[in-house]
């Protein structure tokens, strides 16, 4: 009997699926060097099989198995990675979590959601809509990305500056180790029982331990956006006006700051031409808004003259927010809308605001050296420093020259980031793009406690192998 006949025999026939077709289909994720690569026709590795749980005792069996027939297993959620993190590995299995996507029950009282890893990010906001709650994770992959995937990449939301990130909701899990043993961290507010071994998974991608169920904490469902906007005639003028805002605690709960070129193209139907473009977006039943309101145009002042735009440009962010989502499938997807040779994809570091205007400078710089267009926003603010998400899109003569290109506008990147003092990713993850830079984040003494810490919980090395490893 084959290791795999001993799964299905464990598991069931219809939860061990070895069908090329599906295979390919669900063998990569959405990074852009794996997008191109299946562009220009070279074939993905495949698993040995995809294998579909249906709860945490499935995943349980699942990994005791893997561990005692010395299988490699790549967790995956719904693939919307953009890091590499979820690739199929030759001769693994990919266990992958999309039957588990039941909202099992929300307590209106404490005001926590509790969900399977499968779950995806839309389908979680429609069931918490029956109950007039959210819980305020927006991000762009909203639609197509997993509550298992916010936590194994340190998921941030466009709402973050107001609403945390992933780890600032996540009250409990129930996750699987390698050896096929059941974890729970019970839900609670907070507590000092030794280190927070919720956080310990959070960002682990899959390589300490499977997560399967987590407890989210919830807020009353936003009824509406009340939005400020204005322009700023230098990208320099408009970080020190978010910086203001975000150091003030105007209640604003969404704060992005776009340079000339991403203001363009984010609102460039609206007639906008020349100029940075700061945006405010305060829930529309925050007590006291038109105080809060005065009060951030006050800080925005600091940075000097800014002219007010009005609250268009917030709504039609609001409405086209997830629109680049779509942009960059066509892009990147079979349909190559920019034709071959073109590669785009997106940089995300941090830092704190005494860093941030030279981390602007010296990464994009490193990615103009490369690419074409080198496009930038703050996405992500809090009182003591930001995210910088930048877009770049690299065009050469053919596919391979333009992957060349590519993994050099990373390097000076992730170089640059490093000089400047900030960090290497600030909610995309590491996956298998960023591992060789993880070392210089971590610091050698930091590598090799990572490593031993998965040594700790995975001693065969069957979880994610090819990911977050300095």
């Amino acid at each position: 009997m084959s290791n795999l006949d001993t799964l299905v025999r464990r598991l069931g026939a219809d939860a061990v699926v070895t069908d090329p077709v599906t295979l390919r289909e669900r063998a990569t994720d959405c990074w852009s060097l794996a997008l191109l690569r299946l562009a220009r026709g070279e074939e993905p590795t495949l698993p040995a099989a995809l294998v579909f749980p249906g709860s945490t005792e499935d995943v349980a069996t699942v990994l005791t198995w893997a561990t005692e027939s010395c299988t490699q297993v790549v967790p995956r959620g719904a693939g919307s990675g953009v890091c590499g993190g979820s690739l199929a590995e030759a001769g693994a299995i990919m266990l992958d979590l999309s039957r588990m996507n039941r909202v099992t029950s929300v307590d209106t009282v404490s005001r926590v959601v509790y969900v399977e890893a499968g779950a995806r990010g839309d389908q979680l906001e429609d069931a918490l809509a029956e109950h007039d709650l959210t819980v305020g994770h927006y991000p762009q992959s909203l639609g197509i990305s997993t509550v298992g995937g916010w936590i194994a990449a340190s998921s941030a939301g466009q709402a973050s500056t107001g609403f945390g990130a992933i780890e600032d909701v996540l009250l409990g899990l129930t996750a699987v180790t390698a050896q096929g043993e059941i974890l729970h961290c019970r839900a609670v507010p907070r507590s000092a029982a030794g280190p927070d071994l919720r956080r310990l998974l959070v960002g682990s991608e899959g390589t300490l331990a499977v997560v399967t169920e987590a407890a989210l904490a919830c807020r009353r469902r936003v009824p509406g956006w009340d939005w400020l906007a204005c322009e700023f005639p230098t990208f320099a003028a408009l970080m020190d006006g978010l910086r203001a805002v975000s150091q003030a605690a105007t209640g604003a709960a969404i704060i992005r700051g776009y340079d000339e070129l991403d203001a363009q193209l984010s609102f460039g139907a609206l007639g906008h031409a020349n100029g940075c473009v700061g945006m405010l977006g305060f829930p529309a039943d925050l007590p006291g808004l038109a105080d809060r309101k005065l009060a951030a145009i006050d800080a925005l002042a600091q940075a000097g003259p800014a002219r007010d735009l009005g609250s268009s440009y917030g709504e039609h962010w609001w409405e086209h927010r997830n629109d680049a989502v779509q942009t960059y499938a066509a892009i990147m997807g079979p349909d190559r809308a920019f034709g071959s040779g073109v590669i785009v994809d997106t940089v995300e570091v941090a830092g704190l605001w005494s860093v941030v205007p030279a981390l602007y400078e010296s990464v994009r710089t490193a990615l103009s050296s490369q690419a074409e267009a080198v496009a930038c926003h703050l996405s992500h603010l809090c009182p003591s420093g930001s995210s910088l998400y930048f877009t770049f899109l690299i065009r050469r003569s053919d596919d391979h020259d333009a992957e060349t290109r590519y993994l050099a506008a990373w390097d000076a990147a992730m170089r640059s980031c490093a000089d400047a003092g900030g960090t290497s990713t600030h909610h995309h993850g590491v996956g298998r793009l960023k591992s060789p830079f993880l070392e210089a984040e971590l610091g050698a003494t930091g590598a090799r406690v990572l490593s031993r810490i998965r040594a700790a919980l995975d001693p065969d090395a069957i979880m994610n192998p090819g990911v977050l490893r300095p």
